[in-house]
């Protein structure tokens, strides 16, 4: 019987060990709440595994993620048009990069919400050794109050009720679309 590759496990065994090729951010990420993130590393082989994430630095932390590994340069670029589509990315340092993830699940954290479960895979792709005093220049929040704007998919009403329990009502604002 043959082994069948498992991108999973090969994420969970190699994901910080290979060297960092790229790291972009979704244009003007220094005045959105909501960033898309991408990083990428280079595997032995030359193919890529990489990690992409919306971050949500008002409120929420990592809403959404998925990774991936064994993609030849066409399905990377082919994920960057995707990401792309919906606004320019922008490459940044390594470090800003960890910086700006960890600050927005730091200030999640704070507010009582975790990041979504399929973080726990695309975390292991991240280095937060990368982190450094920077992450305190990361702004968060909306001028450091917790902002809950619902994307299509939030339980608004759970979201609400672990704001009041964590932060106090009156202590936040929501913004409420559609």
């Amino acid at each position: 019987m043959t082994n069948k590759f498992s991108p999973k496990k090969y994420i969970i065994e190699n994901g910080n060990k290979f060297p960092i090729y790229k790291c972009l951010v979704a244009d003007d990420y220094d005045n959105l709440g909501l960033t898309s993130c991408l990083l990428i590393r280079k595997q032995p082989s030359g193919k890529f595994m990489f990690t992409t994430m919306l971050i949500d630095r008002y409120c929420l932390g990592v809403k959404d993620t998925f990774c991936n590994c064994n993609f030849d340069q066409n399905g990377l670029d082919e994920i960057m048009d995707r990401m792309n589509a919906n606004g320019s990315l922008t490459e940044v340092d390594e470090v800003y990069f960890h910086n700006l993830v960890y600050a927005a699940i730091d200030f999640a954290i704070e507010c009582g919400f975790n990041p979504v479960k399929e973080f726990s895979l695309s975390e292991k792709l991240l280095d937060d050794t990368l982190i450094d005093d920077g992450i305190d220049d990361i702004p968060v929040g909306e001028n450091g109050v917790p902002l809950f704007v619902n994307g299509p998919y939030d339980d608004v009403n759970r979201v609400i009720a672990t704001l009041n329990r964590k932060v106090g009502e009156g202590n936040y604002k929501v913004q409420l679309l559609g």
